[in-house]
């Protein structure tokens, strides 16, 4: 039943982009117009709604510039073709070409491929991060498993830290976690390390989460405090512990059928202007992230802590645990490079 209703809005969804792409007036994705001399037109979304649109926007603008109008994007209402997954879909049947999106919906799609990519422990901070994931070896691994599944990671941008809130008392010590209801995502990585810190995760919707912590069915929850304004839960949540355990990325992707029709002087114009675009939307996340931060303390709401000495200790033991039970999964490939520590070492390299 889940499969049918799943194929009946993704046929849904295929059949709304025809509809606003005739429209509009437009021909067949990434081909010319029939009258000689107009643009190629593609089409370009955002995943969700939210403040991801306006990138999306300056993304279409900049490619029109740098192809001196020889390229035209159809920008779709961030979040009208259904939930990210069915856009990344869309991307891969080629009913859509660009999608603005983070890399943890994308595993959604892609069966849990990239989980590595955000493994706990693997980065500490934004210039590890930056080193590491965003322009590092992380970053050329989840592409490489994207190509194969008839993504192109065009670009990388920040999605941040994920660090725990809650309602109930500060968490400075791992005891702290003990026995606290903790929504986490369905993220195997990010489950088992709450578990393996005595914390209880419970996975539920990210729009129930304010409910949830009103009615203590939870007392926590582990995100970005990026997103804190998008699930309303500013206002609510009073301690949080920067664990910056679990860092991920987002990207520009484009969709094999419309990416192979690109000549290779144009496939580079779409990833420099992504990349831009994508630095852009870093800056503005992290310029955003720490006002939210400051202005939450100095309004007397949050009080934001560092875990202990101790704390850090435990965690990186817990960090070790989940690279181990990993192997299997993800194969030495990926692991042992983790495992060893080089890709640090390869992130270096030219």
């Amino acid at each position: 039943m889940k499969s049918l209703k799943k194929l009946a809005a993704m046929m849904l969804s295929v059949t709304a982009l025809g509809l606003m792409l005739t429209g509009c007036g437009g021909s067949e994705t990434g081909k010319k117009s029939s009258n000689a001399g107009e643009p190629i037109t593609f089409t370009v979304t955002a995943d969700v709604t939210g403040e991801r649109a306006p990138y999306v926007e300056k993304f279409a603008k900049m490619v029109e510039e740098k192809t001196n109008g020889r390229y035209k994007a159809k920008v779709i209402a961030a979040g009208s073709l259904g939930s990210g997954g069915d856009a990344i879909q869309m991307l891969q049947n080629g009913t859509l070409d660009v999608l603005m999106s983070d890399d943890m919906t994308a595993d959604g799609v892609l069966d849990g491929k990239l989980g590595f990519a955000w493994l706990p422990g693997l980065v500490n901070n934004y210039e590890e991060a930056d080193k590491y994931y965003n322009h590092g070896w992380i970053s050329k691994k989840v592409a490489e498993v994207m190509k194969k599944n008839d993504l192109i990671r065009m670009s990388s941008f920040c999605n941040g830290f994920r660090q725990v809130g809650n309602i109930k008392h500060p968490v400075t010590e791992m005891s702290d976690l003990a026995g606290l209801k903790i929504r986490t995502p369905s993220v195997p990585s990010v489950v088992s390390f709450y578990k393996k810190a005595g914390a209880l995760p419970v996975m539920i919707s990210g729009s129930e989460v304010l409910n949830a912590l009103q009615t203590g069915t939870v007392d926590g929850l582990d995100n970005a405090v990026f997103n804190y304004t998008n699930q309303g839960i500013t206002d609510v949540i009073k301690y949080i512990t920067e664990l910056n355990y679990c860092y991920s990325g987002g990207c520009f992707m484009a969709g094999t059928p419309f990416w192979n029709k690109l000549s290779d002087a144009d496939k580079k114009i779409f990833m420099e202007c992504a990349q831009s675009v994508s630095d852009d939307f870093t800056k503005f996340f992290r310029d955003k992230t720490k006002k939210l931060q400051d202005d939450g303390i100095k309004s007397g709401q949050w009080k934001v802590d560092q875990p202990s000495p101790a704390m850090k200790a435990a965690m990186k033991e817990i960090d070790k645990q989940i690279w181990e039970e990993s192997k299997e999964k993800y194969g030495d490939e990926i692991m042992n490079p983790i495992l060893s520590g080089d890709y640090k070492k390869l992130s270096a390299a030219k």
